[in-house]
């Protein structure tokens, strides 16, 4: 008998926020002006990377929104974000080559 887990929108955005008080520069960002971003964001790369996919989660087509949560959930487990920057542009580049002529 397999079990379901069900998850609250509360158990992910604490999830989320303890993950993303590990990002450097998070916090910064997060309390940042417009005006400021852009050079926050090139200074704390990582942390622009997960906000962005944190703002992404339900962009786009399905698959689109897939991988954006598959990256999301990784950086939520604690994956490096070097690794899930790797799988989403792996992922990404194979959306793109499937559906160039579309």
């Amino acid at each position: 008998m397999n079990a379901v887990t069900v998850t609250t929108k509360q158990q992910l955005w604490q999830r989320e926020a303890e993950a993303f008080r590990k990002i450097p520069g998070m916090d910064l960002l997060l309390r940042s002006q417009r005006e400021t971003l852009p050079d926050l964001e090139v200074k704390y790369p990582d942390a622009a990377f997960a906000r962005m996919i944190a703002d992404n989660l339900f962009i786009g087509d399905a698959e689109q929104k897939e991988i954006h949560q598959k990256a999301y959930l990784s950086i939520l487990n604690g994956e490096s974000i070097s690794s899930v920057r790797f799988q989403y542009s792996r992922d990404t580049e194979a959306y793109l080559n499937k559906h160039m002529w579309d």
